[in-house]
């Protein structure tokens, strides 16, 4: 039997060729596109587009860095965080980037949470929010990025905001990449609130927010029998809080030497009580050389405000609302034109103190102050059995007097950052752990002391990437705007509507009319029947 040849037809061999060169085509495209990917940024302001500090960041990785983005869909900063993130995904495969999204990944949110500390709540429609939006880590060492550090709400319109998410985030790659954490001491010796106790009067509460920060808490003896020379040294700031006893000589000596070599100092100097039947119950703190060349003099007398409007009840005075004046550490807690709901800043058993003028010294500047009717008490033996309002008596400070202030001396070498610089507060209560505690509207003393160690650390920004220009995130709605809207939307878009509604049923009809005139006045065409 013959075997039959296969025949192709040669228009089915042609086409059966071209879909597999179209296959062809397509690998190669896609190998291409892979090896040699491009964005086009079409923004305005090129937002998407990275600098090339962030690229050659990125090129340089020496390992994988991991990217926690804790932000839902109900967060205006989360599609343009993605957006960038993709840009950055782009120039380098060493980025293990996890999205998280607060609201529906609660399995996920719980474990980013123990891992990095992070503290969450919701806000009041219900959304679950972070205290940091983006965690960025590496190894042990991690970075925290908060909304704040994302975009900055424009001076001049406060319904623009200048974006600074790429800023924001190669800062934060570049922070776990090397370098050493800026370390905070802690002093000891003299009753200060130690960050090892997370109670309402230890310093742990601090403590979590500097962890948080990334800084480096150490605790400093400086009256130590073998103590170094200079202990304080590799310190950035050195944090004395609160005192129950006066420094030494010696130790105040060590404080001031390592403060003129380019030192910072957040003292918080409350008043020091002596114990019963010794004195007029206040005892002088031994640092009039630390604060005298930045202008500072302490009080040695309690302060007892009795402003109604600012005295808390049943504290006799020794518990009220202080009054912050303008300062780059007071920026949050001041009432401007923009912002004139601000947190309140509640101090107790506080100190007063004063600018002090000596050879050298600079002129310092007021922080918090109180109202004219507050007075230093002199004496405040066997005020634990007063059972009145303490009065005013002759010897004692009048108000208004000053509880907190700043100084910061000339550069001591052309590369550093800034001079020596120094806050005093007049009492420990801004770093004790109640004032972490209290409800948003009265947590101004802690957000004082995150400021104040801001300030004073004062690490360098992430200066090579530009920024970008500012972009639209809201309007201006007041009360003639509102009569405006309300208008459009109560009186004229009903009324337009309901008017072109009634022109369309007037235009029907005109349309029904004509058809029926037409239909009554033609004759039907009828053919005669043939015969």
């Amino acid at each position: 039997m013959a075997k039959k040849k296969l025949a192709i037809d040669p228009a089915h061999a042609a086409q059966l060729l071209g879909v597999l060169a179209a296959v062809v085509v397509v690998v190669l495209v896609n190998v291409v596109a892979a090896r040699r990917f491009t964005r086009w940024d079409w923004t305005s302001n090129k937002r998407y587009s990275l600098s090339s500090a962030t690229v050659q960041t990125l090129h340089e990785l020496p390992e994988t860095v991991q990217i926690w983005v804790l932000l839902g869909t109900a967060d205006p900063l989360e599609q343009s965080v993605k957006q960038l993130l993709v840009a950055y995904q782009a120039e380098t495969t060493k980025l293990d980037i996890h999205y998280v999204d607060p609201d529906r990944d609660t399995i996920a949110l719980e474990d980013v949470r123990k891992r990095f500390k992070i503290e969450t709540g919701r806000t009041e429609d219900g959304h679950v929010v972070a205290d940091a939006v983006v965690v960025v880590a590496r190894g042990d060492r991690h970075w925290f990025v908060t909304a704040s550090d994302m975009v900055e709400v424009a001076a001049q319109d406060d319904t623009k905001v200048k974006p600074r998410e790429e800023r924001a985030l190669t800062g934060a790659i570049r922070s776990v990449l090397g370098g050493t954490k800026s370390k905070i001491c802690f002093t000891t010796g003299h009753g200060e609130l130690t960050p090892a106790d997370a109670g309402e009067r230890g310093a742990g509460a601090l403590k979590e927010v500097l962890d948080k920060d990334n800084y480096a808490v150490a605790i400093v003896d400086l009256g130590a029998p073998n103590a170094a020379s200079k202990p304080l040294d590799g310190c950035a700031v050195a944090v004395v809080a609160g005192l129950r006893a006066p420094f030494a000589k010696d130790e105040a000596e060590r404080l001031r030497t390592w403060l003129l070599e380019d030192g910072n100092l957040f003292l918080a100097a409350s008043p020091i009580l002596t114990a019963p039947g010794q004195g007029n119950g206040l005892v002088p703190a031994g640092l009039e050389r630390v604060l005298g060349p930045f202008g500072i003099a302490l009080d040695d007398v309690v302060v007892t405000e009795q402003e109604a409007d600012v005295s808390l009840p049943e504290s006799g005075g020794f518990r009220f609302v202080a009054q912050p004046r303008q300062h780059p550490v007071t920026t949050a807690l001041v009432k401007t034109e923009r912002s004139r709901e601000v947190p309140r800043v509640v101090v107790s058993l506080t100190r007063s103190m004063h600018r002090a003028v000596e050879p050298g010294s600079v002129n310092a500047q007021e922080l918090l102050g109180t109202s004219a009717s507050a007075f230093g008490l002199h004496g405040i033996e066997g005020a634990a059995d007063w059972k009145d309002t303490p009065q005013k008596r002759a010897g004692d400070l009048a108000g208004p007097l000053s509880i907190a202030m700043a100084a910061e001396r000339p550069k001591v070498s052309a590369a550093s950052p800034h001079g020596p610089r120094i806050v005093v507060a007049g009492t420990s209560s801004v770093m004790a752990g109640e004032a972490f505690h209290e409800l948003p509207a009265y947590r101004g003393a802690a957000l004082l002391s995150e400021s104040a160690i801001s300030w004073l650390a004062a690490r360098p920004q992430v200066l090579d990437v530009p920024e970008k220009s500012a972009v639209g995130a809201g309007m201006r709605v007041n009360e003639e705007s509102r009569g405006t809207i309300r208008r459009y939307v109560v009186l004229f878009m009903p009324a337009t509507v309901a008017l072109l509604g009634i022109a369309i049923a007037l235009f029907r009809r005109a349309g029904e009319g004509r058809t029926a005139k037409t239909s009554k006045t033609s004759k039907p065409n009828r053919r005669k029947k043939p015969g």
